[in-house]
C-alpha cells in the first residue's frame, strides 16, 4: 500500500475519532437511553448508536467502496466485499462513560487485505489520541512510543477483567489469574480494552490479557503495540484475527515470554478455555 494512501486512511481516522469523541462529550450531559444488550452488564446506549453513525458516514462519504464492522453493526453493506475494512467501535467501555464519564475511548482501525494498517485510539476525556501506521511507528498524540524498559514478572504492572468472567470461572482461569496477581508488582482494570492496550504500548501498562475480545475491541489497539515494539497475540500464541472474536495478550516484548509461559504452563488442562474462538 502507498505511503500516501496510509496517510489519508490515518488523517480520516483521527478526524472520525476526534469527531466522535467531541460528540460523546457533548451528549454525556443531555439525556440519552441507556438500554441492555445481554445483560445488566452489558450497556448500549444512544450516544454509542450517535456516534457510530457519524463515523460511518465520514467513512463513506470519502471511501464508499470500504467496508466497516461497527460494535452497533450499523453499516448496511457486507465488509467481506471490501479488500479494505474499518473496524470502529463508537464508545469503548460504555459503562465507564454512563458512570464514570471518564475511562472510554474511541477506536478506529483499518484493516486492508487481512492486514492491520491504521489504528486509532481516541480519550475524548483526557483529549490523548493514541495513533499508528504499519511499519510508521506508535505515537500518542506526538510523542513516539518505544517500548524499551526491561520489565520482570515481579515487577510488572498488569490490567485483566478475568478475576468475574464466566467464562474463566468455568474453566478454573480466575484462579490462575488470582494467583499470578500476587507474583506481578500489581493489577488494574479500566474496563475499556482498546484504552488499555493502548497504555500498554504508552508503557503505562506491562500487560493485558483477555479470554475474550471483538475485533472492535482490538482492532486498533493491536497495531498501536505492535508499531510501539510490543507483542500481541491470542493466548494460545497465535496471530490475533481481523474480523472473529479472540482471546488477547498484549504485552511489553521483554515481559511477553514470561507471560505467556506461565499462563500456558498453568492451563495445560484448560485448552479449550485458549482455542482461538
Amino acid at each position: 500500500m502507498q505511503p500516501k494512501v496510509l496517510e489519508e486512511w490515518k488523517d480520516l481516522a483521527i478526524l472520525c475519532a476526534k469527531s466522535a469523541g467531541k460528540l460523546s462529550l457533548e451528549k454525556m450531559n443531555q439525556p440519552y437511553e441507556v438500554n441492555y444488550k445481554t445483560s445488566a452488564s452489558d450497556l448500549v446506549t444512544a450516544v454509542d448508536e450517535e456516534v457510530e453513525q457519524l463515523v460511518i458516514d465520514m467513512i463513506l462519504k470519502k471511501y464508499p467502496d470500504h467496508g466497516i464492522i461497527g460494535e452497533e453493526n450499523r453499516f448496511k453493506g457486507d465488509p467481506s466485499d471490501a479488500e479494505t475494512v474499518w473496524i470502529i467501535d463508537p464508545i469503548d467501555g460504555t459503562t465507564n462513560f454512563v458512570h464514570q464519564q471518564i475511562n472510554y475511548s474511541v477506536s478506529i482501525a483499518v484493516y486492508h487485505k487481512g492486514e492491520a494498517a491504521v489504528g486509532v485510539v481516541y480519550d475524548p476525556s483526557r483529549d490523548e489520541l493514541f495513533h499508528a501506521i504499519k511499519g510508521k511507528g506508535a505515537f500518542l498524540n506526538d510523542r513516539k512510543l518505544e517500548l524499551t524498559r526491561e520489565v520482570k514478572l515481579e515487577e510488572a504492572l498488569l490490567c485483566t477483567s478475568l478475576f468475574w468472567n464466566k467464562k474463566a470461572e468455568q474453566f478454573g482461569i480466575d484462579v490462575i489469574f488470582k494467583e499470578l496477581a500476587g507474583k506481578v508488582r500489581a493489577m488494574r482494570l479500566l474496563g475499556s480494552a482498546a484504552l488499555e492496550l493502548s497504555y500498554v504500548a504508552a508503557g503505562r501498562l506491562d500487560g493485558y490479557v483477555s479470554l475474550q475480545l471483538n475485533p472492535w475491541d482490538f482492532g486498533a489497539g493491536k497495531l498501536i503495540i505492535e508499531e510501539a515494539g510490543g507483542k500481541v497475540t491470542s493466548m494460545g500464541g497465535k496471530p490475533l484475527p481481523f474480523n472473529e472474536k479472540s482471546s488477547v495478550v498484549g504485552c511489553n516484548p521483554s515481559f511477553y515470554a514470561e507471560l505467556k509461559g506461565y499462563i500456558r504452563s498453568n492451563m495445560f488442562l484448560n485448552e479449550s478455555a485458549v482455542k482461538d474462538e
